[in-house]
């Protein structure tokens, strides 16, 4: 039985008891108003006296069908204190308790989430993309089939669901509706297959990257609506014969998309309609003197790239402009390509 299960019945037994509980009270209320005839007040005081147990004195001497009637309750009181009891031994004694809040929390913070990434398996993949994302203060939520795995994730801070992210069901309960991006990063290159086409067919303007083991699954990837595939092993490769060629260059770039390097970072940036920097050239903008940034690369909103643009060239809205600078100027710098500085 999984750790959710195990809460939820928990509970349940929680919600049996105080459902119990008012029910004992509506029939004690109702028993002494039709047996012995009291008003509502001296049968709520009647009843309540009775399962508590305090002792106190009758409103006036019972019948003796009154009397039966008394001690059923009393049994019925007695039965209902004890299971309740061992429900909250139960409760706080497996430290279940806490396991609960986790859940709420999570489940708060699934709710807030708003223009965030799904990353689609906890392995050694997705943990390592949550880890970077975490770091960067980027929303995301994790999901994945295994228990371990999700707690793990929520032991981290993270937010994170269980279940087949190749479920409409569970991807819907992830905000795909609302999701940015998403990671399809199981186990398996059959799995990525159906999470990618899932999810396209949810929100066919998701932006999707999925990983893949074997070059033949890239192209039903592509096919599934993956926008990127990643071969696991063919990057791997490429990254170590540019370790070994140009370690000093390796060793830079790696440490300019680390987001634990605080003195410099390259991102890029989409210049919306209301930007100032559209219909600028690259000259008037002066991005580093103004800025503080350095230039890497443009992109035209068709896909052509510049990687070294001339100081004539327009800035075209819905263009990238790739840039390297610290992470305060990179903040400065997106408001004003997003529109929202002067």
């Amino acid at each position: 039985m999984s750790r959710d299960t195990q809460q939820l019945t928990t509970f349940r037994r929680f919600s049996i008891s105080i459902i119990s509980l008012f029910f004992l009270i509506w029939i004690g209320v109702s028993g002494y108003i039709y047996i012995e005839d009291m008003t509502p007040v001296d049968a709520l005081y009647m009843t309540v006296i009775t399962l508590s147990t305090v002792g106190f004195s009758e409103v006036h001497t019972l019948s003796e069908t009154g009397r039966l009637f008394t001690l059923a309750l009393i049994i019925g009181g007695t039965s209902l204190f004890f299971f309740t009891l061992s429900s909250v031994a139960a409760f706080f004694l497996s430290g279940e308790w806490h396991s609960h809040w986790e859940q709420q929390r999570n489940h708060r913070m699934l709710l807030n989430l708003d223009n965030h990434y799904i990353i689609c398996g906890y392995g050694r993949l997705g943990s390592n993309v949550a880890s970077e994302l975490y770091a960067k203060k980027i929303p995301f939520v994790v999901i994945d089939t295994l228990d371990e795995q999700v707690e793990l994730a929520r032991k981290l801070e993270y937010v994170a669901i269980k279940g087949n992210a190749a479920d409409e069901k569970v991807l819907k309960n992830a905000g795909i509706n609302k999701a940015k991006g998403l990671i399809a990063s199981a186990s398996t290159d059959a799995e990525n297959v159906f999470i990618v086409l899932t999810a396209r067919t949810l929100k066919p303007s998701l932006h999707i990257i999925a990983r893949a083991d074997c070059e033949e699954s890239e192209n039903k990837m592509l096919r599934a609506g993956a926008e990127h595939v990643v071969l696991l092993y063919q990057s791997a490769g490429r990254k170590m014969a540019n370790m070994l060629i140009e370690p000093d260059l390796a060793q830079y770039l790696d440490e300019l998309s680390d987001a634990n390097q605080l003195d410099l970072q390259i991102a890029q940036f989409i210049i919306t309609e209301t930007s100032s920097l559209s219909g600028k050239t690259f000259r008037e903008a002066d991005l580093y003197n103004n800025y503080q940034i350095n230039l890497v690369g443009y992109k035209l909103p068709e896909g052509e790239i510049h990687s070294t643009p001339k100081p004539s060239e327009v800035i075209q809205k819905k263009a990238t402009i790739i840039a390297i600078g610290s992470p305060k100027a990179l903040k400065n710098f997106k408001e004003l390509a997003k529109g929202e500085q002067a």
